[in-house]
């Protein structure tokens, strides 16, 4: 079965980096039987819930001793197929990113690693304490405290 991402902006950059990327394994698309398989079944789930914007069920699942929040789509019909949409990592996560990047890098190594990348022109639109890779349409933000990583956002940010 062919795993498809979610719909992306017409941005080549934030297409080719998520097809390539991944956090610990977990990427857009992951099948929900995969995403268990990798790192087990969420603490909690919330209720599968229509998003009118894009005519999608969505639900949220939170693994919080993992530092992870994943929002699973099951498509247009609550009983479809979830696979993953977007997911955010936070402080107690130690996964990495293909590029060696996690929870506690320096800024410096994320702009080594991601620099290609930058989304210059629509970083302002997220925090400023961040930094775009991809597009804020389909992408990877890194958001900084204290020039460290704090949060990694995979997905889209805007629509």
């Amino acid at each position: 079965m062919a795993v498809t991402l979610p719909a992306l902006a017409q941005d080549d950059k934030g297409t080719q980096l998520l097809a390539a990327e991944n956090l610990g394994g977990i990427k857009l698309g992951l099948t929900e039987k995969k995403l268990v398989d990798l790192i087990g079944q969420p603490k909690k789930k919330t209720t599968l819930t229509l998003m009118e914007a894009t005519g999608d069920y969505y639900q949220t699942w939170r693994y919080p001793d993992k530092g992870l929040e994943i929002t699973m789509s099951a498509g247009e019909k609550k009983t479809g197929a979830k696979t993953v949409a977007l997911f955010t990592a936070s402080k107690d996560c130690s996964l990495t990113t293909t590029k060696g990047i996690k929870i506690g890098s320096s800024e410096a190594d994320v702009r080594k690693a991601y620099g290609s990348f930058e989304d210059k022109e629509n970083a302002s639109a997220v925090q400023k304490d961040s930094f775009v890779a991809g597009s804020i349409y389909g992408g990877i933000i890194f958001t900084f405290k204290d020039r460290k990583v704090s949060s990694i956002f995979f997905g889209a940010a805007a629509e």
